[in-house]
């Protein structure tokens, strides 16, 4: 009898219980299943944005490099179109950026570099990651310096901290220099970049600027 007054007593307990707090945990556990859900509808959602975005650059990319008989007019318009698509719709995407790029380098080769600053700042105030803003400070110097904007570029030069680029930036500083006469300031940029761990094929072309310094000076 006490066993099973005992059973009737936990019964009646897990009663109290459930009616007191019943509610309150089904709503808990509704919570928690909507929050999974949620999360893995969440994640469906950023992939296929990201696989949308990726198969846009890829188009771009394909349209940077048209067959013999394409129509360059055409070409051009669309990659406009979808480069606005890929900064209106998925701006936070790493492909809204690299879209950016290169329009800003279809815009140099074709001589609108007003339309190319553009685009790089665009990149620039998006937040990009680093490699992605080293690439971007780079270009625009590059832009600012083929301006006589020597000062501007020199200082975006100074922005770029990334060690993957410092040979190349390192360059571009030391050309800045030389165009302004300084080639004490140019030797050391020269030489700061060759001595660069990461100074690969650049060694020849370094050496032979430094060279060709010394032999004016001599």
């Amino acid at each position: 009898m006490t066993e099973l007054r005992t059973e009737e007593e936990q019964l009646a307990a897990i009663k109290s219980w459930w009616k007191d707090n019943g509610k309150s945990l089904v709503i808990m556990i509704a919570v928690a299943v909507a929050a999974v859900y949620g999360f893995k509808a969440w994640q469906k959602q950023q992939i296929t944005a990201n696989q949308n975005a990726s198969a846009m650059y890829q188009r771009m990319i394909t349209l940077a490099v048209p067959a013999a008989d394409a129509d360059a007019e055409e070409n051009l318009a669309t990659s406009k179109h979808i480069a606005k698509s890929l900064k209106e719709e998925y701006q936070n995407s790493e492909y809204a950026k690299f879209a950016s790029l290169l329009m800003a380098k279809i815009a140099v080769n074709s001589g609108d570099l007003n339309a190319a600053e553009q685009e790089l700042d665009w990149v620039l105030n998006s937040e990009p990651k680093p490699l992605v803003k080293a690439i971007t400070l780079i270009r625009k110097a590059q832009i600012d310096a083929e301006q006589g904007e020597y000062d501007s570029a020199l200082k975006l030069l100074s922005g770029v901290t990334l060690e993957a680029l410092n040979v190349q930036a390192g360059e571009l500083e030391g050309d800045i220099y030389v165009a302004k006469g300084d080639t004490v300031k140019a030797r050391a940029a020269y030489q700061k970049a060759l001595d660069s761990k990461e100074v690969g094929s650049a060694q020849q072309i370094l050496s032979m600027k430094i060279n060709d310094l010394t032999a004016e000076e001599g």
